[in-house]
């Protein structure tokens, strides 16, 4: 998942998952750190849902500059696009009113176990927004990973991630075709891993 170390969606490994002997006993009872996936731009309104049936959530917030026709705003987005982070003890019956939860996608798991965000993470990722600091999501993607681009005038294209500059900022894409290699700046935010089905 994107911006939080340890945390993957559903059927990927790592992270520390509810149920699993390394979450171990000293789990049992203790409302935990969980990641909720959410339908795009639905994650204040799933987060409002979950309140009103008592479930701790935390909608992490950062500032951004928008950019009107006309004018320029500063605006606060979600900083995790498509997640709310819930604090609870997840049972069979609150895992079943979450996942019935208007905009839910789902809990992100690994081998159907909720995975768990240490305390500490949500903690730092709090301090990093609060603090009002100019705060930008880096790249979650890797060198050679095969990539498509999802926003911009390369939208549709896929090729393969060469290298990211030096600020980790921007992608290098070479896109091949017909035995020939292009490459092309692009924002890593425009680009997305291509997953073997």
């Amino acid at each position: 998942m994107r911006g939080v170390p340890g945390v993957h969606r559903e059927g990927r490994g790592g992270g520390q998952c509810a149920d699993s002997p390394s979450a171990g006993l000293p789990h049992a009872g203790r409302r935990l750190w969980h990641a909720i996936h959410t339908r795009s731009r639905h994650e204040r309104s799933v987060s409002a849902h979950l309140n009103q049936s008592g479930v701790e959530t935390y909608v992490p917030l950062r500032w951004v500059w928008h950019r009107w026709s006309d004018r320029r705003k500063l605006i606060q987005v979600p900083a995790l696009a498509g997640y709310v982070l819930v604090r609870c003890r997840i049972d069979p019956a609150l895992r079943a009113a979450i996942k019935k939860t208007p905009g839910v996608v789902g809990i992100v798991s690994v081998d159907g176990r909720p995975c768990v965000i240490p305390e500490e993470e949500v903690g730092s990722l709090r301090i990093l927004l609060e603090s009002r600091v100019d705060v930008e999501q880096v790249a979650p993607l890797q060198t050679g990973e095969k990539v498509r681009i999802v926003a911009g005038p390369l939208t549709g294209a896929v090729g393969t991630l060469q290298r990211l500059d030096q600020h980790g900022r921007r992608l290098i894409v070479s896109i091949t075709h017909i035995g020939l290699a292009f490459s092309a700046n692009v924002h890593f935010a425009d680009a997305e891993a291509v997953r073997s089905s």
